[in-house]
């Protein structure tokens, strides 16, 4: 009699999935815009405008320092973010919104939100509290990972 294996699906597939679904909705959304991923970083940056560093970011992202070189050198480049120095610490800079970026951040902000709400409305109705507090839950309770962390770096393939 032969034993029939159990089909696994590792909730880590599941995320991905859901992750890259998430950031091509998303990137839809914001498709005429002149840069084409780091809506997020770039929404915290704005957020926090002249009162953030590079490390805080970091931070917030929960990523490693070399991505956020990558991230501020690519908005750098799109003139939507400038470095300047720090008052207080010569060592760090202060992450600002340049004219040119200030124009996307409703923009991107809208698009975080309605992006949001697809996911949030395609939770069946009666348990959509039960699922966002649960998948919060999961985010808290698993916390920080010791060892190798893994960074998720992004970009458009097909644009």
């Amino acid at each position: 009699m032969s034993e029939t294996k159990q089909q696994i699906t590792p909730l880590g597939k599941l995320f991905a999935i859901l992750t890259k679904q998430y950031l091509s909705i998303l990137g839809a959304k914001l498709n005429d815009l002149p840069i084409d991923r780091y809506f997020y970083a770039f929404w915290l940056i704005a957020d926090n405008d002249g009162d953030i560093t590079s490390k805080r970011l970091s931070e917030l992202l929960q990523t490693d320092k070399v991505l956020v070189v990558r991230i501020l050198k690519y908005l750098s480049d799109k003139n939507f973010i400038e470095r300047i120095k720090h008052p207080n610490d010569k060592r760090s800079f202060l992450l600002h919104v340049t004219a040119i970026g200030k124009k996307y951040v409703p923009v991107i902000e809208h698009a975080l939100i309605e992006t949001d709400q697809q996911f949030i409305d395609a939770i069946d109705s009666e348990n959509k509290a039960l699922v966002l507090s649960g998948i919060t839950n999961l985010v808290n309770k698993v916390g920080p990972i010791e060892g190798d962390r893994i960074v998720l770096d992004y970009k458009r393939l097909n644009k």
